[in-house]
């Protein structure tokens, strides 16, 4: 009987411990094929543009310079623009149409600041600032980012 145990417990043994050999195994695979692979970053298509208008309605004071130059980087999936603009930097979400790109900026509130509207065939933009009541008119053209 003990020889029967015996012999038992020297077969558990030896299966545990091929089964850790065998885990271990399994798991540096794994990592090694982690470590490997390229990591992929998910980019989508942009275009940039350089725009410059003037204001049209309630320009202010004529002390400051009539003209604004912005530039834009548009996503063209449909998710988040960025607008440069005297140095600052500014997101907004981007629908587009047909022929049109429409950026809306909000603030932390969730109040539309400006609404940037860009037609890409007649290459004109126009910047609504409801908050101010302003209303930017220019040309747009193509930069390279």
């Amino acid at each position: 009987m003990n020889k029967n145990i015996a012999m038992l417990y020297k077969n558990l043994n030896n299966i545990i411990n091929s089964y850790h050999i065998n885990k271990f195994r399994l798991i540096l695979i794994l990592l090694t094929g982690v470590l490997l692979s390229p990591f992929q970053q998910a980019r989508s298509e942009q275009l940039f543009l350089k725009c410059i208008g003037k204001y049209e309605i309630n320009r202010g004071s004529l002390i400051k310079p009539d003209w604004e130059t912005s530039y834009l980087k548009i996503n063209l999936d449909g998710l988040i623009s960025i607008i440069y603009n005297k140095g600052k930097e500014k997101e907004g979400r981007t629908l587009i149409r047909r022929n049109s790109y429409t950026i809306t900026q909000r603030d932390n509130r969730n109040i539309v600041k400006n609404i940037y509207k860009i037609n890409r065939r007649h290459r004109t933009y126009i910047v609504e600032s409801p908050q101010r009541n302003r209303t930017l008119i220019g040309t747009c053209q193509k930069g390279r980012g």
